[in-house]
């Protein structure tokens, strides 16, 4: 535990440009064995770091501050804050959060974070109470303490999160990654309440494996971290759910995790029954197993009968019987914006755990094993920080009016300097008989003339006028399910939820401070919001991403904060001719269906009915998706509708985003441009990005962005309406010393996703 003076840098304000005063530190032998062992303990507290102790830089990160009751600071602090590294290594002060008893006696802080660099510190900080003598005003800065990060994730490592105790998962993690790229990591928690309790908490997750009769053990006290699982779900997660005969048990029907189970359409999954599972062959053949079942571990084994099981939405696939509706045993099913798939089995119970198909079954729950194609190409770009988080960045860093200096003024200046200076300087002062006193008028007056030429020349370039530019995607699912009213729960009749990702930049001309923040715009249909807003970085170890081994060197160097319920940032330095990024994502639920829908599938996956715009403005350059099908919808108007059935029909999916064309009677597709700058289309393509092929198209993985991605639900009964719309979150930034910022040029444009439900096909 440090003490306040030691602690006295967090609470004086730094220069702007300068040196960062110094901070606290610990030993190499202090960091090396806090990379062993989670979580740390440090004096009265005992601090984890992520999920168990694996953090993903660049992403959000949960935090846990335990302290023991009876070590409590006598004065009655009741909060904690964090202090994290951003890319430029400068620390941000996340919002407070209440120190809370725990049933164990102690009391515990949970808060959220973003690490900008790996190896780096966090700083705890204690705020001081409000008291009378200081007017009822909370200071900063009480005790704290330093933690030291042990490694994070590599950017190309995958992580895995297993609630429950299934072995298979640990031998699959070498399968559902392409060959050359590093294994998944794997995480595993007997209770998802010890991980977090929030979608924050899981962003570091790709996948999350949750075992029935883990949930049925923890019982209540699993329930706020299946919650956080469930809206992590909700907001584009995988996730698999193995409940075999664990499903029945009146603790797994009483918790979160019950929603999870297939149903029909706007209902919840219900089992009906337990029927003997009398042959392995179905589950055997869909997990490509070398080895078949023992047929010894068939005896006494049950698996559920789901309620309405020729009606299920989504994907039965894999079933035991004549057609898929008699007993499914694999269902993908959509929720929100991501997917869940069930399976019948309880893996981590008898003969499961030892048979090799578990293996290989897991790997087929995930969604097969990746294409092996660019596997190091992809390897080499994501380690350069050359995935498509970083493209997007760069896109995001492009100002109107605001360009370099071509080469050729900089190398012309600089010779005509070094011509002036010698000879022609020496010349002047030594010509005819010598004058150096002329020396001291020469020289000043060149480096003047030069520096006013240098000044002139950078302001025709980068102007002296603040810009900015902006990036913006919206996400409507009027297709969630319908849950149970509970008492005070907010949005329970919502028709759905909308989710808005943001990307904004911002230029200076001058050295300032500024305040951003970020709310859904008044053209969504959103009711109340979740916000996070941070710092915008690529990802990998090139100069400038979150995993760099040194941070990026920045002319502007003070520390800032983020506000309370992470809306927005304060007192954020940038540097004169220089730029920040920042990003948003909000989630709300629905006021208002953004369509009417009465679309049914048809033979092979095409659509049959119509779409109506029920959204206050018109969406332009729309396009329909579904399953492997693109219609080109064009301009929808406000109250204007498309039937599906009509007009030249679909085309490829693939084809049609990749913009295939053909050239002598071949389809030729238009090749990746990776060093293109248009934020919307790099936005189109990573909300497709395994629709088109994935890294084998672009070369590039998705990155963090991959959570955009909804190619799955174009599988599994829903189709996708993609056009252009006004931007559907509203950023205010401000300047210390120049006020509002001004709108970003081309800000009225956004890029709109409305998840539909599909009908069945009728038998």
């Amino acid at each position: 535990m440090t003490d306040r003076a030691a602690f006295a840098p967090l609470a004086r304000p730094s220069t702007l440009v300068g040196h960062r005063p110094p901070r606290p530190g610990m030993g190499n032998a202090a960091v090396v064995l806090a990379m062993l062992w989670a979580p740390v303990a440090i004096g009265d507290d005992r601090v984890t770091v992520g999920l168990a102790g694996v953090y993903r830089t660049g992403g959000w990160t949960p935090v846990v501050v335990e302290r023991d009751a009876v070590a409590d600071d006598p004065a009655g602090n009741a909060a904690v804050a964090v202090w994290a590294d951003d890319p430029d290594g400068q620390a941000v002060r996340s919002p407070a959060a209440p120190l809370e008893t725990t049933s164990a006696g102690t009391r515990l802080a949970r808060l959220r974070v973003r690490i900008g660099r790996p190896g780096g510190l966090l700083r705890i900080e204690y705020p001081v109470p409000p008291t009378a003598a200081d007017g009822g005003t909370a200071g900063q800065g009480g005790r704290g303490q330093v933690v030291p990060l042990g490694r994070p994730l590599d950017p190309l490592e995958r992580l895995i999160v297993v609630i429950g105790d299934l072995p298979a998962v640990t031998r699959a993690a070498r399968l559902v990654v392409r060959e050359g790229l590093p294994r998944a990591r794997i995480v595993t928690a007997s209770d998802p309440s010890a991980l977090g309790s929030e979608a924050l908490d899981f962003s570091a997750a790709d996948a999350i494996v949750v075992c029935g009769r883990a949930v049925a053990a923890a019982g209540s006290g699993a329930t706020a971290g299946l919650t956080g699982i469930d809206q992590w779900v909700r907001q584009g997660g995988r996730l698999v759910l193995v409940a075999g005969a664990s499903a029945v048990e009146p603790a797994f029907a009483a918790s979160p995790a019950a929603a999870w189970l297939p149903g029909p359409p706007g209902r919840r999954g219900r089992v009906e029954r337990l029927v003997p599972l009398r042959r392995a062959t179905a589950i055997e053949t869909y997990a490509r197993a070398g080895r078949p079942l023992d047929r010894a571990a068939l005896d006494g084994l049950q698996t559920p009968l789901l309620a309405d099981s020729r009606g299920l939405e989504g994907m039965i696939e894999a079933y035991e019987g004549t057609a898929p509706g008699d007993l499914p045993l694999v269902v993908r099913s959509p929720r929100g914006f991501g997917t869940v798939t069930w399976v019948g089995l309880d893996l981590d119970q008898g003969a499961f755990r030892n048979w090799s198909g578990s293996e290989s079954l897991l790997v087929e729950l995930f969604g097969g094993r990746p294409p092996a194609e660019n596997a190091g190409r992809t390897g080499e770009a994501v380690a350069q920080g050359q995935d498509l988080t970083g493209q997007l960045r760069a896109a995001v860093d492009q100002f109107p009016g605001v360009g370099a200096v071509p080469f050729e003024i900089i190398a012309g200046l600089s010779l005509l300097f070094i011509a002036f200076l010698y000879p022609f300087d020496w010349w002047l002062v030594s010509g005819g008989g010598g004058r150096p006193w002329l020396a001291w008028v020469s020289l000043p007056l060149m480096v003047a003339a030069f520096s006013g030429a240098t000044w002139w020349v950078a302001r025709s370039w980068k102007g002296d006028q603040w810009r900015a530019s902006r990036a913006d995607l919206v996400d409507i699912d009027q297709s969630a399910l319908r849950e149970p009213t509970r008492a005070g729960e907010a949005g329970a009749d919502a028709v759905g939820i909308v989710r808005g990702v943001s990307f904004a930049g911002v230029w200076s001309p001058v050295n300032d401070r500024l305040a951003v923040s970020a709310a859904p715009a008044a053209e969504t249909p959103a009711g109340s919001s979740r916000m996070a807003v941070s710092w915008l970085a690529a990802s990998g170890r090139g100069m400038g991403a979150t995993d760099s081994a040194t941070s990026h060197p920045g002319l502007a160097t003070a520390d800032y904060r983020a506000e309370d319920h992470l809306t927005g940032l304060t007192g954020v330095p940038i540097a004169a001719d220089s730029s920040r990024l920042f990003e948003a994502e909000w989630v709300a639920p629905a006021t208002a269906p953004a369509l009417t829908v009465s679309l049914r599938r048809g033979a092979q996956g095409t659509l049959t009915g119509a779409v109506e715009n029920r959204l206050p403005f018109p969406l332009a350059d729309c396009i329909l998706l579904h399953a492997g099908w693109l219609w080109d919808v064009g301009d929808l108007p406000a109250g204007g509708r498309f039937d599906a059935g009509g007009g030249r029909g679909p085309r490829s999916l693939a084809g049609g985003l990749t913009r295939r064309t053909t050239v002598k009677d071949r389809e030729v597709n238009e090749r990746w441009d990776t060093a293109s700058r248009d934020a919307t289309r790099i936005l189109e393509i990573v909300g497709f990005h395994a629709a088109v092929g994935g890294a084998g198209y672009t070369a590039l993985e998705a990155g963090r962005l991959e959570r955009l991605d909804l190619s799955p639900l174009l599988e599994v009964g829903r189709a996708v309406l993609v056009g252009r719309g006004p931007p559907g979150t509203a950023w205010r930034q401000t300047a210390a010393g120049a006020g509002a910022v001004p709108e970003a040029a081309g800000s009225d444009r956004g890029l709109w996703r409305i998840v539909i439900p599909v009908e069945a096909r009728a038998p």
